[in-house]
This record gives C-alpha cells, structure tokens and sequence, in this order.
C-alpha cells in the first residue's frame, strides 16, 4: 500500500447524533480493477466513552487511538495486504474501514501486526462489499 496522500483523500465534518463527527475518506472510488481484488470490506471499530466530549475521544484515549494506528499503517505500507478506504471518528466511537482480498488473511495479517502490542478494545467485522459501499456511504455527495 502506497503512503497516504493528503490529495487522495477527503476530510468532512458535521454532526451525528448530536455530536460532531470527523469523516477521512478516499476522494474517489477505485477502479474496477481494485475493486474486484479487493472485495472484502473489514470494519475495525473502537468504541470509547465520548459523553464528555461531544462523542470525540477523550485526549488518553485518542492517544492509544493514534499509537494503535501507527502499528497498524506500518505494517500495511510493509506489505500490500489492504487498501485504507475511510475512517470515521464521532458518537463514541472510531470505524477504519479496509478493503482486502480476504477476511481471514486480513484478520490473520492484522493478528501478526499487533503481535506484541497492549490489548486495544475493538471489534473487527468482515463482509463481502464488491462494489465498495462502505466508501461510497461516507464520500461526500455533491
């Protein structure tokens, strides 16, 4: 996986909920070509407790939130195993969503990445999203 472009992505902000909402999305969907090789939509989510800060995360959690990130981005520039496509922060939680080949590799792949690592609260969901919905559902319309 290539390093992140600032000009390969979009940056929105609004409300959901009641609370902000900071959304990072790839500006434009892949071609069909990437698209089918990667097929597989991983949602990662951390939920955290955002009552006191209008659903962002609170400083100590956004903290292990970024070093969780860092581990995670650095294995994926190592070696091409997921394409990054958004992530979304707000209402008490925050979503990365990749696209991959396959689930099981994905989660076998992240597994090996963390290897080590402090356990962090998230959840990890895989489901077959060939025409990449789950970017199309946070670009920005317009």
């Amino acid at each position: 996986m290539p390093k992140r472009n600032a000009e390969d992505w979009t940056l929105a902000q609004g409300k959901a909920g009641g609370n902000s909402t900071i959304i990072r999305a790839l500006a434009r969907v892949p071609l069909i070509e990437q698209r089918k090789s990667r097929p597989v939509l991983v949602s990662i989510t951390w939920a955290y407790d955002g009552e006191a800060t209008g659903g962002m995360p609170p400083r100590a959690v956004y903290d292990r939130i970024e070093g969780f990130e860092e581990v995670l981005f650095a294995a994926l520039d190592e070696s091409d195993w997921a394409t990054e496509a958004a992530a979304i922060t707000g209402n008490g939680a925050r979503q990365w969503r990749f696209y991959t080949a396959d689930g099981e590799d994905f989660i076998a792949r992240f597994t090996t990445a963390l290897a080590g690592e402090t356990v962090y609260p998230i959840e990890l969901e895989a489901v077959d999203d060939p025409e990449w919905q789950g970017l199309r559902d946070v670009q920005p319309k317009g």
